[in-house]
């Protein structure tokens, strides 16, 4: 048997978890000598509770995996509040815990209770994560957690809540845990039916001018890699939105940058001007700033055939048309791509050609965020200038 503080971190560490962000405070302190117990766990001290939120959700991103966040209940989870509330917004990963005071002792004025009889840290983050919970007793804590886990990683992921109460932080918990991760390995990521008949439209198509536009799904998703090995292989131009910049290099001869607001001009011209035949949307939510306010939503008048690749069914019956949706992950969509890449050589190859033409007659036009521009010598600020200094050290960072 272990404390619940112990069961929790061992948990965390068999899901593949290799660091935590905290805030310490008195309601989460048997954490403490537990974290030490624990070394395969890295405990990262914050200065703050957002900032350990932030730095939880950007582990998420860049690991791949997921992110946890730890700090007092009230004002503690409150600081982590807009941190939360940006993970929901982007279906980021993120466990959230915070320490409550012992049952016995809430709604009697004890310091910092936050429990259902004063605050509510629970409803408080329920409009904020996928789940919130408030867990009281060790014995159904392993319930909770593999719960949270599986709310969190279902799709649309997002952040996940429970708040811990001094008794379940501090008694024996009996259960033994079995990783939840597991499960979603094996989950089909994609519908066969509907992405073979999205690959046989792009066979099909009239026209040369096929271009992709990535989401944030794609990175949720882990296909950067494969979005740049079919793009290359057949001569497609990426534009990404604002959510997914860095998903395809901008300084890469087939980026059109990002598209929507603070976009490229090269990315507006051909998504809007000369629009291309095909155009294959990955994971994007297609929100008024994916669209350039709307505006590449669908047309009458505009011949476009528009095929989307989602994981959130909300996002799809929103947005798409039901006859031109691939229900699925974006990188178990490429990889189809790649892999019938003899099957579409002879329509994708055919075109080739003329995409590359059309690729460059877009780049012609300036982008207006090219480096040249941060060298105009007026002397008001020009925010270009220190991204130009940056990329002597880092190469890609300035591009837009």
């Amino acid at each position: 048997m272990a404390s619940g503080s112990d069961f929790i971190l061992n948990a965390l560490a068999q899901e593949g978890l290799t660091h935590l962000f905290l805030v310490p405070g008195g309601l989460i302190d048997p954490f403490l000598p537990a974290l030490a117990r624990h070394p395969q766990l890295r405990p990262i001290v914050s200065a703050h509770e957002g900032g350990a939120a932030y730095m939880a959700d950007g582990y998420a991103r860049a690991s791949g995996r997921f992110g946890a966040a730890m700090g007092i209940g009230g004002p503690g989870l409150c600081n982590m509040a807009t941190a939360v509330a940006a993970a929901k917004t982007d279906a980021s990963p993120v466990l959230v815990l915070s320490g409550e005071i012992p049952v016995d002792m809430e709604g009697l004025g004890q310091f910092q209770d936050a429990s259902q009889a004063t605050l509510d840290d629970t409803a408080m983050m329920k409009p904020l994560t996928r789940l919130s919970m408030t867990v009281t007793s060790a014995r159904n804590l392993n319930h909770w957690l593999r719960h949270a886990l599986t709310a969190m990683w279902a799709q649309p992921r997002g952040p996940v809540h429970l708040s811990l109460t001094h008794d379940v932080i501090t008694a024996e918990c009996e259960a033994n845990y079995t990783t939840v991760g597991d499960y979603f390995t094996s989950v089909e990521p994609l519908s066969g039916a509907a992405a073979q008949t999205a690959l046989n439209l792009i066979g099909q198509a009239t026209g040369a001018k096929i271009a992709f536009f990535a989401g944030a799904g794609v990175e949720h998703d882990n296909a950067a890699p494969v979005l740049k090995a079919v793009a290359e292989r057949w001569s497609i131009p990426v534009a990404t939105t604002l959510r997914a910049k860095g998903v395809f290099p901008e300084d890469h001869e087939l980026s059109l940058g990002v598209f929507g607001y603070a976009g490229t001009r090269h990315a507006t011209t051909a998504l809007l001007k000369d629009r291309p035949d095909v155009l294959i949307v990955l994971g994007s939510g297609m929100n008024e700033r994916d669209t350039m306010h709307w505006t590449l939503r669908g047309r009458a008048d505009v011949p476009t055939l528009t095929i989307h690749v989602n994981t959130d069914m909300d996002e799809l019956t929103t947005h798409a048309s039901a006859a031109h949706i691939v229900p699925g992950n974006c990188r178990a969509f490429l990889e189809l791509m790649r892999q019938r890449s003899d099957a579409n050589a002879s329509a994708l190859g055919r075109g080739q050609g003329k995409r590359r033409a059309w690729l460059v007659d877009i780049k012609q036009q300036p982008r207006l965020y090219d480096l040249e521009h941060a060298a105009v010598v007026p002397s008001p600020f020009i925010r270009r200038r220190p991204l130009r200094r940056c990329e002597r050290f880092i190469p890609a960072m300035g591009y837009c």
